[in-house]
């Protein structure tokens, strides 16, 4: 009676785990089946994704997720997201993947995996052609503009700590310094030299060095080894091809860094 008893109540609580547990991530070969993969892409971080003429989201994170479609062979189910919601969104099983100019760190490969980088922000200085500047030694009598307490001043007054740096209280100041003349080089992030080239087209903010990578990956859950495994071969194909560091010269300014690690 008491082994009756038992197994009953060991298949009700076998029963009612799985109905609580969460819907299994969808494999490569489920998505194929399904036709269909559902990729989250941002609208509100330019250069990566935001909303064009012609109301539709454009981007290079929006660039990567139509050729990630397109190698599958399935459609495409592009759906709007925050930084916030990104990652509730996938384990949720919402999304199968997150494309957001997103940068890997432990906290949040607890949760979620990452494959290997596809672009990334650079943290730098930049200006004029014709200022022969490549390196943090060969700054002189050149006035650099920077937003005071930033990644970019932090790593710019260790690399120069004998340069005559100008310090703003945020990068829009330090940009309007560099547009009127005050300082001959700007130290900034290349989506922001970019963007200010692309809405002053007589300008020129190309990079002289780099400071800093800020590798960006693609997010999605957990428990998909397949699908983590193709990315990284679509990663690695698309980039040997050229495409990668093209679509980095189109949207960012500038080719795909050489030197970018591996996750």
């Amino acid at each position: 009676m008491l082994r009756s008893l038992f197994r009953a109540g060991a298949m009700l609580a076998l029963a009612t785990l799985a109905t609580a547990a969460p819907a299994a991530a969808a494999d490569l070969q489920d998505i194929i089946s399904a036709g269909k993969i559902r990729i989250g892409v941002p609208v509100d971080v330019p250069p990566f994704g935001f909303v064009g003429a012609d109301n539709q989201p454009v981007g290079l994170d929006v660039d990567v997720a139509r050729r990630i479609g397109e190698a599958l062979g399935v459609e495409v189910e592009l759906q709007q997201i925050t930084s916030g919601n990104r990652i509730p969104y996938l384990v949720t099983d919402r999304l199968d993947l997150v494309i957001s100019a997103m940068g890997a760190t432990p906290e949040r490969a607890q949760q979620i995996a990452f494959s290997s980088p596809y672009s990334a922000l650079s943290i730098g200085v930049f200006g004029p052609d014709d200022i022969a500047v490549s390196s943090p030694a060969d700054i002189t009598d050149q006035t650099v503009a920077v937003a005071r307490g930033t990644t970019q001043d932090i790593e710019l007054t260790k690399a120069a700590p004998d340069a005559d740096i100008q310090r703003f209280d945020d990068d829009a100041t330090a940009a309007a310094a560099f547009l009127s003349g005050q300082a001959q080089l700007l130290a900034t992030a290349n989506v922001v030299a970019k963007d200010l080239m692309t809405n002053n087209p007589d300008v020129q903010l190309n990079p002289k060095f780099i400071m800093r990578l800020a590798p960006t990956h693609i997010g999605l859950q957990q428990g998909n080894p397949e699908l983590l495994r193709w990315l990284d071969t679509f990663i690695f194909y698309v980039k040997n091809e050229g495409w990668l560091s093209s679509l980095s010269e189109q949207w960012l300014g500038m080719p795909l860094p050489a030197n970018l690690p591996p996750i």
